[in-house]
């Protein structure tokens, strides 16, 4: 097993800290101004990005939660009306998510602010070319990646 360079190693440190930076403050900014938090936005997105509904099983790899922690996500998410759970018309034994019509309200609010931030924290700091081959590099690393949470 070979070790990462060091280049390799400030290159994910730096990842980790405008990750995190970038995340906190949309949590912080969501909470404030519509009152969900960062998490529950990501998961209306992904659900919107599959449109509009998405089987449980790939929700949980899309938000790297088990699959106990995401039925509880869930859960919360469907007690604050922002999603349905319903069966899979194709597979009885299958559940899948469906946006509600509140969900797809709070995303659609929550949206300026996500990308201002992402804008402000991250976009304003590097060029097209270095964001593209930023989403290259890491898409390398993931397979298969999926589809960028927002498009603009």
């Amino acid at each position: 097993m070979s070790s990462p360079t060091p280049e390799s190693v400030r290159a994910w440190r730096a990842l980790m800290h405008v990750h995190s930076a970038v995340t906190n403050a949309i949590d912080e900014t969501l909470r404030a101004e519509v009152g969900i938090s960062g998490s529950w936005y990501e998961a209306l997105v992904e659900i919107a990005l599959a449109g509009g509904t998405m089987r449980m099983n790939q929700f949980a790899c899309e938000t790297t939660l088990t699959k106990s922690g995401a039925t509880r996500f869930v859960d919360r998410l469907e007690r604050a009306g922002l999603v349905e759970r319903t069966t899979c018309p194709t597979d009885r034994r299958a559940h899948q998510l469906v946006l509600t019509a509140r969900g797809k309200r709070a995303q659609k609010r929550c949206d300026p602010h996500v990308l201002r931030i992402i804008d402000e924290q991250f976009g304003r700091h590097i060029t097209e070319p270095e964001a593209r081959m930023v989403y290259e590099a890491l898409s390398r690393t993931r397979r298969p990646m999926s589809p960028p949470s927002l498009q603009t």
